[in-house]
C-alpha cells in the first residue's frame, strides 16, 4: 500500500464504489457542508486508484458530498495504490485512528471482504491486524440484519441504535417492525420497548402490537417548551395585567355584557387551569 503526495482531482472523476460500506448521517453531512462552506476543504480526502485508472473514494465521503453540494469542481486528495481488499481494509484503518467509524460500518466492510472478495475470517483478521474474534463478532452483528434494515441504515433513515435493537428480532420479522418504527418515528429507547414487547408476547399478538403500539405511544410525554417560550408567555401576561388594570368603569359601561362576559369566563377558566398546573409542577 503506497500513498503519494496531495494532488488536485476533479470531483467528477472520483467514484463512490465503496460508499455502501459507510452510513450516511444527515446531521454530520450538514455540519461538513457548513464547515467547507465557511473554511474550505481543510483535510485532503483519500482515494484509491484502480487498474482501470479510475479514482475511488476511500476516506472522505462527507467531504465529497459536501463539495458537490457547494459546487466544488475539484478536491485535494491523497492517492493510495493497492488491491480492492487493501482499499477496503484502509477504510477501517484510516477511520479507526480518529474513531469516526461505527461498529456496524466496520461490520459492513468485513462482510464485503467475506462475501464479495471471498476472504475467510482468518484472512480478514490478518489483513486488518486484528484478532479473529473481532472479525467474528462484527460479522455476526451485520449478518443478523435483513437487507431492508441495512439499506435504511446506509441511507441515514434510521440510526445505529435503532438498528441494533432491530437486530434482536429474527431477520424475517425486522421489516415489519422497521415499518412501525418509521411510521411512529420511534426513538432508540422506544424501539427497544417495541422489540421487547414483540419478544415477550406470543407471535399471534405481534401484528396487533405492530399495528398500534399503544403502550409505548401512551408513555410519550410532550416536550417541555423552552425558556424562551416561558419568557414570551410571561411578557404577554404582564401586558394583559397592565391593560386590564387600566380599564375604567366608564369604559365598561359601554360594553355589551352578553358579548364580553363569555370571553371573560373562558379567560378565567384558562387562567385557573394554568395556575393549578403550575402549583402541581
Amino acid at each position: 500500500m503506497e500513498t503519494v503526495s496531495v494532488i488536485t482531482i476533479p470531483a467528477s472523476d472520483i467514484g463512490e464504489r465503496y460508499a455502501d460500506l459507510r452510513i450516511i448521517q444527515p446531521k454530520a453531512d450538514k455540519a461538513m457542508e457548513r464547515s467547507m462552506g465557511r473554511y474550505g476543504q481543510l483535510t485532503p480526502v483519500v482515494v484509491g486508484r484502480h487498474p482501470d485508472e479510475r479514482y475511488e473514494m476511500v476516506d472522505g465521503f462527507k467531504r465529497l458530498r459536501a463539495g458537490r453540494q457547494l459546487g466544488y469542481t475539484a478536491l485535494q486528495a491523497r492517492v493510495m495504490s493497492g488491491s480492492e481488499r487493501v482499499l477496503k481494509a484502509a477504510i477501517i484503518h484510516l477511520n479507526a485512528q480518529v474513531r469516526t467509524i461505527a461498529d456496524l460500518e466496520t461490520a459492513l466492510v468485513i462482510q464485503s471482504l467475506h462475501r464479495r472478495n471471498g476472504l475467510s475470517q482468518v484472512e480478514i483478521a490478518v489483513l486488518l491486524d486484528r484478532h479473529k474474534s473481532f472479525v467474528c463478532r462484527r460479522l455476526q452483528l451485520v449478518e443478523k440484519l435483513n437487507e431492508d434494515v441495512i439499506e435504511h441504515l446506509k441511507l441515514g433513515l434510521i440510526n445505529i441504535t435503532i438498528c441494533r435493537q432491530l437486530s434482536r428480532l429474527p431477520a424475517g420479522n425486522q421489516s415489519r417492525a422497521l415499518a412501525t418504527v418509521i411510521k411512529y418515528r420511534f426513538t432508540g429507547g422506544e424501539t427497544a420497548g417495541l422489540v421487547g414487547q414483540l419478544l415477550q408476547n406470543p407471535r399471534w399478538n405481534n401484528e396487533k402490537i405492530l399495528s398500534f403500539p399503544e403502550e409505548i405511544l401512551n408513555e410519550r410525554q410532550e416536550s417541555r417548551p423552552g425558556r424562551d417560550w416561558c419568557r414570551h408567555f410571561h411578557k404577554r401576561l404582564v401586558k394583559m395585567d397592565s391593560y386590564l388594570s387600566a380599564v375604567s368603569p366608564g369604559q365598561l359601561n359601554t360594553c355589551a355584557a352578553d358579548c364580553v362576559l363569555p370571553a371573560i369566563e373562558r379567560l378565567q377558566s384558562a387562567l385557573l387551569t394554568i395556575r393549578e398546573h403550575l402549583r402541581r409542577w
